[in-house]
Order: structure tokens, then C-alpha cells, then sequence
């Protein structure tokens, strides 16, 4: 936001009466009023009822309406998150009903990484309704209005943290596989860690684990950067962002794995202390006693359980029993910690809410996806020219891969070399499942086994991940 539109908005905020301000800390809305819907208006509903774009000074409904919904206090939280790099105001749809704002969604525009391919995405954040406005459709309409306003932004892809994943998958949205999450205890963890390693071994590491300092940021950039481009699904974070999330505090600490510096053989430092030059080799955000982010350079392996250790050891400080570790599923440590008494709680089974995702426009993501799809064939060996007939429902297309480019496009031809609902349409070409199994659940139905070995080799399964430090709450 710009810096006029922040001071428009504190204003806003700060002229809340003082009864309204006791209705914002009890999270009653009833009785109050506000004039808002000044934006334009994206759709009408009938009934007096409408959809339009949010503006500046519709931040302080907003905020009450989200107060309702989550019984919570937000103020601290909402605020902050106006600060985000690249928030605007009119990124925010709000469904009004006879003057009164009954829903709303921001639609954040994100650039995610895909094995090192980037796609433009959006992010469905707080997707609200009143419960007793529900029954009459309206929230069918905002979710329709949010993936046309995206689809019309450029965005490919989108995604939600959601708590309704059924409601969510009636209007074409798929579960992102392996979301969760292991829990252990602290002690427990500590006693493996020292059960599989020696003292000798210890005394020889060259790794050194503290807390970080701000002029360490771009240290951190760069793990991150070098780490989530080849991974499936992380958000791309600029300068800015990077400056935005570890500003607004939501972490209670960050640890990074330092390189140790050269020592002469009498033990001193060929390197003064008072200048640390040392390179980060890996950083762990913690919240709690939980571990939402771990980013570690190939080769540095050998640092993530001497973060882990040391974030067990300050929970233990701080009085906490457990740590629970929230990397991608596919982190070795998630075993690791099972071993040593653990558990895995899968999201789906947690009140925290689940990853949703929905292929907004499979045409250009297949047309962008070409450099992957290009390498997984002649990886392969299957040969870099095929062409596949698709019958999703009553819509037919041809998937198009040549040596210099892939296509996927609409047709009306009858010759069908796979069948499948929507669902397992989009799952397929975002790796969301693993082909074996779709075809044994009767998921896909191939119409020869050649085809099959194809899309197994350009759709290999793929575990989706973004990291929680951008869903923290103040």
C-alpha cells in the first residue's frame, strides 16, 4: 500500500466510536453501521444484494466482519497485514447485502515456484460469510467472482487454506496431498539425537547454531531463494516481503546453522569475531514450540537436527513438552522424529485447515509447463512428440507435446485415449496423484496401456508445500 492510503486507513480505524470500538472486542457487529462499497461494483445479485471492490476505507468493516467470523481479536493482525508489499486495497471483493457487508475475500497475486518454472497464482485469505446468509447462494457467487476477477488478473492457479474442504471441492477445488505435519516430545527428540551421534563427531562439526541478526536477511534470501525454486508450490518472496514477515514479529525466534570460521591450532580464529563473515548454511523460523519454516543448503544436511536440537532445548526453556516440525513432507527429519516417538498428524484431521488448489486456466499452464514436461520425456526415454485425446466429462482435449512446445487445447473429436472427471483432470497435471493408484480407484481409465507409461512419466506425483510463516497471526 502506499503510504497515503495506510494513513487513510489508520484513520479510518481510529475513528471508530467508542461503543463501536467494545463491539470490536466482543466481536458483536450488531447495531453498528458504516457506509462501504464504494468500489466498483463486480457483480449484482438481485435482492439488493452485490459484489464489489474493496477500497481503503472499507478496512474498518472488514476488520468487524472478520472479528465476527473468527471470535477473535484481529486488529494487531489486520493491520499488519496491510503492510504487505504487495497488498492493495481493491484486492479484497465484499459481498454486500442492503447496506451491509455480509462476506468478503482478498485475492492475493503471488508468483509460486514449480521446479524451478515460475506460475502466476492467487490466494484465496479469509474467504468469509455470515453463516445465515449461506443458504441463499451468495458465497457460491464470491468464490465464482474471485476466480473470474483472478483468471482475468492472469492468474494461473489458485489456491486456499480452508477449513470447509468439502464445500470447497463441490465447486471444482482438490486437496493438496501429503499436507501435515510431526509431532514429538522434546526429551525424546534430544535422547535419539544423541543416541546417533558420538561425542567425537560432535566436537568435529564445523556448524555453529545461534539466533540471527537483521544485517543476516540476506543470508536467509538467499537459502531460501536457492532451496524453494526446485521445490513444487512455494511462494516466490522478494526483498520486501522478506522484510515485511520477519518485521511483523509473528515468529519468536529464528535460528541459522553458521559455517564455522578457520581457527589457528592454538584455537584462535583467523577471523575476528567482531566482524562475522561466517556463511549461513541454513535457518529454522519458530513460533512457539512449533518449527514452521527450515530451509538448508545441499550438503548441509548434517544441520537440520542441530536445529531441530536447539529448538527443542529452548521449548524446554520456555516450558513446552513437544515440538512439532512443518516442512514439506518429503524432509527426512519427519522420520526421523516418528522414530523417536513421534507422530504424524496429517492436516486433513487437524482444525487448522487444508491446502486447496484449483487450475484456473489449464491451457496456459500447460503452454508454460512445457520445459518440464520436455525433460521429464526425454528423461524417460519417451519420446519427445505425443499426442493425447482427454474426456474430461462432457469436454474433450487433445494434450500436445512437440520438441518445441506443448498445447493443450479443446476439441470435438470422439477419440478418447483417457477418461476422467475434473478432479482428476487438474490433479493429474499439477502431479497431485500418483497415476497407479488413480487408475486402480477408477480415478482414470486409459484406453492402452502405452498411454499409461506416458502419463506416468510427464505427470510423476509431486508433494505441494508453501510454508506457514506467511499464515502466521499476530
Amino acid at each position: 500500500m502506499r503510504d497515503s492510503e495506510k494513513s487513510s486507513t489508520q484513520a479510518a480505524i481510529g475513528s471508530l466510536t467508542a461503543l463501536e470500538i467494545k463491539k470490536l472486542a466482543s466481536g458483536d457487529l450488531r447495531g453498528t453501521s458504516s457506509s462501504f462499497g464504494g468500489g466498483a461494483c463486480l457483480k449484482d445479485l438481485g435482492a439488493n444484494t452485490r459484489i464489489v471492490a474493496g477500497n481503503v476505507g472499507d478496512h474498518p468493516m472488514v476488520l468487524k466482519l472478520l472479528m465476527q467470523i473468527y471470535q477473535s481479536s484481529l486488529a494487531e493482525d489486520f493491520q499488519s497485514r496491510l503492510d504487505e508489499p504487495s497488498y492493495e486495497p481493491c484486492d479484497r471483493l465484499l459481498l454486500e447485502r442492503a447496506g451491509q457487508m455480509v462476506g468478503q475475500v482478498q485475492t492475493s497475486k503471488q508468483i509460486g515456484w514449480f521446479q524451478q518454472q515460475r506460475y502466476p497464482l492467487v490466494k484465496l485469505q479469509d474467504f468469509v460469510t455470515l453463516p445465515e446468509f449461506r443458504p441463499a447462494g451468495y458465497e457460491n457467487e464470491l468464490l465464482r467472482t474471485a476466480e473470474t476477477t483472478a483468471l482475468h488478473d492472469g492468474a494461473i492457479l489458485g489456491l486456499v487454506r480452508t477449513d470447509r474442504p468439502e464445500w470447497f471441492g463441490q465447486h471444482g477445488w482438490s486437496c493438496c496431498r501429503g499436507q501435515g505435519h510431526t509431532r514429538a516430545d522434546t526429551r525424546a527428540i534430544l535422547s535419539h539425537f544423541d543416541s546417533q551421534q558420538t561425542g567425537a563427531r560432535r566436537r568435529r562439526s564445523s556448524l555453529e547454531i545461534r539466533s540471527w541478526r537483521h544485517f543476516e536477511l540476506d543470508s536467509l534470501r538467499n537459502v531460501y531463494h536457492q532451496i524453494s525454486t526446485n521445490m513444487w508450490g512455494t511462494q516466490q518472496r522478494s526483498e520486501a516481503t522478506w522484510q515485511w514477515l520477519v518485521g511483523r514479529k509473528a515468529q519468536d525466534q529464528i535460528l541459522i546453522a553458521v559455517k564455522k570460521s578457520r581457527s589457528r591450532p592454538g584455537g584462535q580464529s583467523l577471523v575476528s569475531h567482531s566482524i562475522d563473515d561466517s556463511q549461513v548454511v541454513g535457518y529454522a523460523v519458530i513460533r512457539d514450540s512449533c518449527i514452521v519454516e527450515m530451509m538448508t543448503l545441499p550438503g548441509y544436511a548434517a544441520a537440520r537436527p542441530l536445529l531441530v536440537a536447539r529448538a527443542c532445548r529452548d521449548a524446554i526453556d520456555r516450558g513446552h513438552h513437544f515440538v512439532s516440525l512443518h516442512t514439506p513432507a518429503t524432509d527426512p527429519l519427519h522420520e526421523l522424529l516418528v522414530t523417536a516417538g513421534g507422530s504424524w498428524l496429517a492436516d486433513s484431521a487437524a482444525a487448522s485447515g487444508v491446502w486447496m488448489f484449483k487450475l484456473l486456466d489449464p491451457e496456459r499452464w500447460i503452454e508454460r509447463f512445457y520445459p518440464i514436461l520436455h525433460q521429464r520425456a526425454r528423461e524417460s526415454g519417451i519420446g519427445s512428440t505425443q499426442e493425447i485425446y482427454l474426456a474430461v466429462g462432457s469436454t474433450s482435449y487433445l494434450l500436445t507435446l512437440t520438441r518445441r512446445s506443448s498445447r493443450l487445447e479443446r476439441v470435438t473429436r470422439q477419440q478418447q485415449d483417457v477418461r476422467c472427471d475434473w478432479h482428476a483432470f487438474q490433479d493429474l497435471l499439477l502431479s497431485n496423484l500418483t497415476y497407479s493408484e488413480a487408475v486402480s480407484e477408477d480415478r482414470l481409465d486409459t484406453s492402452h496401456p502405452d498411454i499409461s507409461r506416458t502419463l506416468a512419466a510427464l505427470f510423476p506425483p509431486k508433494l505441494f508445500w508453501q510454508s506457514p510463516f506467511e499464515l502466521l497471526r499476530l
